[in-house]
C-alpha cells in the first residue's frame, strides 16, 4: 500500500482530473466507446458508495469531492458477453452487486476473450458513469484475486483514503505552500522509467501473441517481478498495452 493510502496510481486531491463532458450520462444505455485515459486520481470505495454518491451538475461526489477513476473489490456473481463488451455484476455484500462494462477492442472481440469466472474475488479499477439509468464502472483492469491479502489492502486503504476526502475538504481553500523535492518524487521518477522500459520491449515486439511477462522477467532481471508487473498494470490502465492469447502477453496499442 501506497503512502498516500490511495494505491499506486494516483492520489487524492481536490484539484485532480474532472470528469466534466467526458463522463455525460448514457442515454442510450450503450457501452462507450474507449479513448486512452489518463489515470490521475483512483480511490478505493465501496459499491455502496458509489452506487449513493450524488451527481451534480454531470460530476460524481463523495463527501463534497468529485470521483470519477475508482476501485473495488467483490464477488463476481454473473458475467454476459455482449457484441464488444462484457458485463459482470460485482458484489461487495455492501448494496446491490454494480454492473461493470469491459469495453473490447476490434481484435479482441473477433478472437474471444474469456470471461471471468463466477463465484470469486476481483479487483475492478474503472470510471464511475451512467449505463443504462444506473451507475456502473466502465473499467480499465480487472483481475481475479491471486491473494486474499489483496481484499485486506483494499479495506484500509478505502478508509484511509476516505479519511483523507474530509481532511481534503478542510484544507481545499488553504494557500498552497511550496515544498522541495522529495525522496517520493525520486520514486516517482524511477517508477516512470521503469515504465518505459517495459513498453520497449513491448512495442519492438511483432509476434502476433505479443510479449509474455516471463520474457520481460528475463530480459529486466534488474526490476524483479513486482516492479515489472506493477508497470504491466500501470501501462494496461493507461492504455499504452493490451492483453492478447491471455494475461500473460501484451501488445502495445500504438
Amino acid at each position: 500500500m501506497s503512502k498516500n493510502g490511495v494505491g499506486s496510481y494516483g492520489s487524492i486531491s481536490t484539484m485532480g482530473g474532472t470528469i466534466g463532458s467526458n463522463y455525460r450520462p448514457s442515454q442510450d444505455g450503450a457501452a462507450p466507446s474507449r479513448s486512452r485515459v489518463r489515470v490521475q486520481n483512483i480511490i478505493p470505495c465501496c459499491v455502496n458508495q458509489l452506487l449513493t454518491c450524488a451527481l451534480i451538475d454531470n460530476i460524481f461526489k463523495i463527501r463534497g469531492t468529485e470521483v470519477s477513476r475508482v476501485s473495488i473489490v467483490g464477488i463476481i456473481r454473473s458475467a454476459e458477453r455482449a457484441s464488444n463488451y462484457i458485463i459482470y455484476r460485482i458484489d461487495d455484500m455492501t448494496t446491490k452487486p454494480i454492473e461493470v462494462y469491459q469495453w473490447l477492442g476490434r481484435n479482441k472481440a473477433k478472437q474471444g476473450v474469456a470471461l471471468l469466472p463466477v463465484r470469486v474475488y476481483a479487483k475492478v479499477i474503472g470510471i464511475l458513469k451512467y449505463f443504462k439509468e444506473a451507475k456502473g464502472l466502465e473499467v480499465l483492469n480487472i483481475h481475479v484475486l491471486e491473494d486474499m491479502n489483496e481484499f485486506t489492502t483494499h479495506i484500509l486503504e478505502m478508509v484511509n483514503a476516505h479519511m483523507m476526502l474530509g481532511k481534503a475538504r478542510q484544507t481545499a481553500s488553504r494557500p498552497s505552500v511550496p515544498v522541495a523535492p522529495s525522496k517520493m518524487d525520486e520514486v516517482q521518477e524511477n517508477g516512470k522509467y521503469h515504465h518505459k522500459e517495459v513498453l520497449h520491449l513491448i512495442q519492438e515486439c511483432r509476434r502476433q501473441e505479443g510479449k509474455s511477462v516471463q520474457e520481460l522477467q528475463t530480459q529486466l532481471p534488474s526490476l524483479g517481478d513486482r516492479a515489472i508487473k506493477q508497470a504491466i498494470e500501470y501501462l494496461t490502465i493507461q492504455g499504452y498495452i493490451y492483453t492478447t492469447v491471455d494475461g500473460e502477453h501484451f501488445k502495445s496499442a500504438d
